[in-house]
């Protein structure tokens, strides 16, 4: 088994370029000028003596600088590719019937690992349902834990009512808009570390949209989910095992049945304030 913190002696400039990036000072330089991880609880194993040695001397908890990918030379998408697409991505509501690709599909969120979590907490889980039947199914098992819920105080709220009905009766689907797929990001709060638990899954799921949208995956993030839940708090215990007091977001994924021949203009709504 390999020590959290290797440094090949032979490569090392002992340049200390990783001591001063180790922002919990888990690392020190040792007489001799090698670095050494001298206090391993402080390390948050955001991994950044592996990424900042210039020479790649470092491996860290089995993670080899060669396996990584090199920043020089790397094509990155452009300031003016990045700004066009946040003024063109549309949230999509019709969808095809078409599964996404799978392979594709795994390779998306599997990237979503690199997503930042705070104190690199990186308690996230991401439940995947993937396909038109699998989707059939979890629409199936949502309407069952809808009609199931039992509350003596109160009704159903209408807006939650009239499209269960609807969508049990194989009309309009205002849940899922007939998405083929479904992702749930949720944090485990209870997790040692975890500070920041919402903001994690909803930074998670914007990375999400973005890694999808380059692959050609329509996209919508699905806050009604939420909001039934709210109503029955019971509901995705029931249905996907997730647990009632879970902080949790949902985005519908496809293949888009509606392309837009360009954006909207929304500059304008920016209330951008400057304090000098």
């Amino acid at each position: 088994m390999s020590e959290l913190f290797e440094v090949n002696a032979a490569k090392c400039l002992k340049c200390g370029a990783c001591v001063r990036d180790c922002a919990f000072r888990a690392l020190r330089a040792e007489a001799d000028g090698l670095p050494k991880m001298a206090f391993p609880d402080r390390c948050m194993k955001c991994q950044h003596c592996l990424a900042v040695c210039p020479v790649g001397a470092v491996t860290f908890d089995g993670r080899r600088a060669e396996e990584s990918v090199v920043t020089k030379g790397l094509e990155l998408p452009s300031a003016a590719a990045t700004e066009n697409w946040l003024r063109t991505r549309r949230s999509v509501r019709r969808f095809s019937s078409d599964d996404v690709d799978q392979e594709v599909l795994d390779r998306v969120l599997k990237a979503l690992g690199n997503s930042p979590t705070g104190c690199n907490a990186r308690a996230l889980t991401f439940t995947c349902i993937p396909t038109r039947a699998a989707m059939d199914r979890f629409r199936g098992d949502f309407i069952k834990a809808i009609e199931n819920h039992r509350d003596g105080t109160k009704l159903l709220p209408r807006w939650l009512a009239v499209p269960a009905i609807k969508l049990r009766n194989g009309g309009e689907d205002m849940f899922f808009r007939g998405a083929t797929g479904l992702l749930i990001v949720s944090s485990d709060e209870t997790c040692p570390g975890v500070t920041t638990p919402g903001e994690d899954v909803t930074i998670a799921c914007s990375h999400f949209e973005l890694l999808a949208n380059a692959n050609g995956i329509s996209t919508c993030w699905c806050g009604f989910l939420g909001l039934v839940q709210k109503e029955i708090p019971e509901l995705l215990e029931v249905t996907i095992g997730i647990r009632r007091t879970t902080p949790f977001y949902a985005i519908l994924f496809g293949r888009g049945a509606v392309s837009y021949p360009r954006g909207v203009q929304r500059d304008g709504y920016a209330n951008i304030v400057y304090r000098r």
